[in-house]
């Protein structure tokens, strides 16, 4: 007998294209895609976006609980409900005069830290909102997952059979750490006596990194693709999740632009078919962590 967490991990087929289209719809507008339309025609983002989003997803939410066959659709739209509040939050932070004020006063470590920190308070309301959603935490893949598990082949690569998810993700990852070098670290020209002041950073850079990858990969990963596979089938799933999480990066991401949304979106859909792959949360988040220490030793080197 499957288990539910098992058979999330499958490809299951769409059960309805309408749900498909309708929930690509729900996706695109509850994403940042106007936020960033309304950045590069007025300079600005109106906060009263995040509004209108919410009472949409609000309504669509009363509406589906009317009936088959939009309530396939609730969880989801609850989630998208979830992050639309969470980003809204963190854009009031990051505008705050007060913080603002307050983190120019910090060192790094303690910025960095206490920003880590309402990130955290996000994943772990998150958390919450996914045991009343989900109920066990092997729905929404916070378990170790099948760490021997194959990585279905990429026909576009011309591969024919599974290999083993380790050795698929190790090669992408390292070839994102040559990238990064490349993109982020040699324009620095860090001198080797600043690589010595970075030193005694490499703990927190290690902690921040394997932090970000834990809360990034539940807020953007588990959370949707736990909502959404058993509906719209693990591709358009795995899709949707990067899609957003691409679209988030483009204003203020690192990664940002055109570039950095395209770059992270690309990540997005490796660690989505990490976790939908091992059906669990290792190989995704120790991807992700490997992948953020060298973006943070950037900001560390720049904030010396």
């Amino acid at each position: 007998m499957n288990t539910p967490a098992a058979s999330m991990g499958k490809a299951t087929p769409s059960r309805d294209p309408n749900l498909v289209a309708i929930a690509w719809v729900l996706t695109l507008l509850a994403s940042p895609l106007s936020d960033i339309l309304q950045f590069e025609f007025t300079g600005a983002v109106p906060a009263a976006l995040t509004w209108i989003k919410a009472i949409f997803l609000g309504a669509f939410i009363l509406r589906s609980r009317l009936g088959q066959p939009l309530k396939a659709l609730a969880p989801y739209a609850t989630i998208l409900l979830a992050l639309v509040a969470w980003t809204g939050a963190s854009n009031w932070l990051a505008q705050s005069p007060a913080w603002a004020t307050w983190q120019a006063r910090q060192s790094f470590s303690t910025a960095v830290l206490a920003l880590q920190l309402f990130e955290t308070l996000g994943a772990l309301a998150m958390l919450g909102l996914l045991f009343l959603l989900r109920k066990r935490r092997q729905n929404f893949f916070l378990v170790w997952g099948d760490r021997p598990a194959m990585s279905a082949p990429l026909k576009i690569l011309g591969e024919k059979v599974p290999e083993p998810l380790w050795r698929f993700g190790v090669i992408f990852t390292l070839v994102v750490i040559v990238a990064q070098v490349f993109m982020f670290i040699l324009p620095l020209a860090p001198t080797a006596d600043l690589l010595r002041k970075l030193f005694p950073l490499i703990p927190l850079i290690l902690l921040l990194a394997a932090s970000n990858g834990f809360t990034e990969e539940l807020l953007h990963r588990a959370a949707p693709l736990s909502t959404l596979i058993e509906v719209v089938g693990k591709s358009h799933a795995i899709w949707m999740a990067a899609v957003t999480f691409g679209l988030a990066h483009y204003i203020g991401g690192v990664p940002s632009g055109i570039p950095g949304t395209l770059i992270t979106a690309f990540l997005g859909w490796f660690f989505g078919r990490c976790m939908a792959d091992s059906r669990g949360f290792f190989w995704p988040w120790l991807f992700h962590a490997l992948q953020d220490i060298l973006p943070f030793a950037m900001m560390a080197l720049a904030a010396l």
